[in-house]
């Protein structure tokens, strides 16, 4: 039997859909106005129901669309997912209907203008984007509570009435969870092959084609609130295959070197919706709908008027500030800097590590400027060895494990190169901040290493002097409360850390916790012997003993094999 050809009868329609939607023709018992937009599920009209005399936004499938199975059935779904929702932040659905053989979406007609269209007029305040995420939020949380997870939140699905309220659009990938459902189906639903949603506010499992759940809404959230906050994704490549490698590798750029009015609490919560790990981003909607209303209470009481803080440092006179840099361009920029700008003063400039703790420990200032990258001593093992109440600004190149170290523990920085107007912005913060602890060093210094990178060495301050230590000398180390002594080539340091921070930055491979108050170079241990009833100890090279415990002898049997 000869095969009938479908395409005429499509033609035809196409023809008969183009007469039915010009202005003023009927589809059903819509009336059509204008053209309101167009997408891959077809053309959305504003139309008047004539039954009802009110106005709706119509979203009409074409032909050849709705002869397409799978764009057939997302349609369907959209209707069906989104009508179970009448949360007051999500666009109504009121009718699904067909007429000759044009299938429409009935729903609310939302005045205002997308959310895309007021970030491309800049960065928004965090007084703007509060209440706006605050309601994405709670319209995320209601759809999740009915297991249906949106899988295409972006600025353009998401619109701003003129009263400042927010509309949830376009349920067209949204899918329903189901319990016990089986990894094959849901990946059906992600649509055999196809990868589903809009590539910038992908989440990871997105993007590789993984299973969804309501997570993966929560990290498109967090791109849409860091796009509010900057003006821009924090994802981008010059086309999609570059960009998807951006959003599984990449850290995005920190929110302060674009908008630095933003409370670092806020970068904190953006930085949780968008960890790649699923497991350590918020775990429900509701979650984040809890910190962002925080967030909102705490930015209110803020702009309350509040009588201004007046540090030691204004009481007495200016702000007295040290300089370090190996560069000397970076240090004359700072000195010029710091010259056009009031109430701070230069009292000391170091080229290197050892002359900023010494210039430090003499000229006892209220802030330092502290370069990152330097030779003999980096800031970080500076930050280690002087006072803890004085302020640091740190000054660096671009770094992104620096930049994420800095952001969660809310420490302030310059970002090279910078202008005038932000290193006073830094100054000003520094001036309402004085007198504050900063985190402690160790951990700031952990937060900022890359991954797999560990110590290479240990500083360690006695009095005026300082001592650094290899870490292929460290023999081991022994805790004493909250400080370490560090037993090299025999002789002791004791360095105010616990043992526990110090473990995680020594590499596993060569150091192994033997018990609650030891960690050993596994290179120094030469034979293990038993000591009493299950219990043993470490005899090392210089014949030390040190006491292993049963996990530690497991440890070590992990590490050593038949060595022992």
């Amino acid at each position: 039997m000869p095969r009938i050809s479908k395409a005429p009868r499509i033609d035809n329609m196409k023809k008969r859909m183009a007469d039915k939607l010009a202005a003023g023709s009927l589809i059903a018992h819509y009336r059509v106005i204008s053209l309101l937009g167009e997408g891959g599920m077809g053309k959305v009209y504003l139309a008047d129901d004539t039954r009802l005399g009110r106005r709706v936004a119509l979203k009409v499938l074409p032909p050849d669309v709705a002869a397409d199975p799978d764009r057939m059935y997302r349609f369907e779904q959209e209707a069906r997912l989104a009508s179970a929702l009448t949360h007051p932040n999500v666009a109504y659905i009121h009718e699904i209907g067909h007429d000759g053989g044009l299938w429409f979406l009935a729903m609310e007609y939302v005045e205002g203008q997308p959310l895309s269209g007021r970030i491309r007029e800049g960065p928004m305040t965090i007084a703007e984007i509060l209440p706006i995420g605050i309601q994405i939020a709670d319209a995320l949380d209601d759809a999740h509570s009915k297991g249906i997870i949106h899988r295409d939140i972006k600025p353009a699905n998401l619109m701003l009435t003129p009263r400042g309220h927010v509309k949830v659009l376009d349920f067209g990938l949204a899918k329903q969870e189901k319990v016990g459902q089986r990894t094959e189906e849901t990946q059906l639903l992600t649509s055999a092959g196809l990868v589903l949603g809009t590539v910038e506010y992908m989440s990871p499992e997105q993007v590789l084609g993984r299973e969804v759940d309501a997570r993966t809404d929560i990290f498109s959230l967090g791109c849409v609130l860091y796009e509010m906050a900057t003006g821009r994704v924090p994802f981008q490549g010059s086309n999609a295959t570059e960009t998807m490698a951006r959003i599984l590798q990449n850290q995005p750029d920190a929110m302060a070197r674009f908008n630095y009015d933003l409370p670092e609490e806020f970068e904190h919560v953006v930085r949780k919706c968008l960890e790649k790990d699923r497991e350590r981003r918020y775990q429900s909607a509701r979650e984040l709908l809890v910190d962002l209303k925080n967030q909102e209470r705490d930015s209110s009481s803020s702009r309350a008027p509040a009588a201004p803080r007046e540090s030691v440092a204004v009481a007495g006179g200016k702000i007295r500030a040290v300089i370090v840099d190996d560069e000397d361009l970076a240090r004359s920029l700072l000195r010029e800097y710091a010259a056009s700008s009031a109430g701070v003063e230069i009292v000391a400039e170091c080229a290197n590590g050892f002359e900023a703790v010494k210039a430090i420990s003499e000229q006892k200032p209220d802030l330092v400027f502290l370069d990152v990258q330097m030779p003999k001593l980096d800031g970080f093992e500076v930050l280690q060895l002087i006072p803890g109440d004085v302020a640091v600004i740190f000054v660096t190149a671009f770094d992104q494990y620096a930049m994420k170290a800095f952001d969660a523990h809310a420490v302030d920085y310059l970002l090279k190169p910078f202008s005038v107007d932000r290193f006073r912005t830094a100054l000003e913060r520094a001036r309402q901040r004085l007198g504050e602890k900063h985190p402690p060093a160790v951990e700031l210094a952990a937060a900022a290493r890359p991954p797999q990178q560990y110590l290479s060495r240990i500083v360690v301050r006695d009095g005026a002097r300082v001592h650094i230590i290899p870490a292929d000398r460290l023999d081991y180390a022994e805790a004493q409360d909250d400080y370490v002594a560090l037993h090299s080539q025999g002789k002791s340091y004791l360095k105010q850390q616990t043992i526990s921070s110090l473990e995680s930055a020594l590499d596993p491979e060569r150091f192994v916790r033997i018990h609650r108050s030891y960690i050993v170079n596994l290179e120094r241990v030469a034979k293990i012997e038993p000591y009493a009833k299950d219990s043993r100890v470490a005899v090392l090279t210089d014949g030390t003993q040190l006491q292993v415990s049963r996990a530690g002898y497991d440890r070590l049997r992990t590490l050593l094999g038949e060595k022992l």
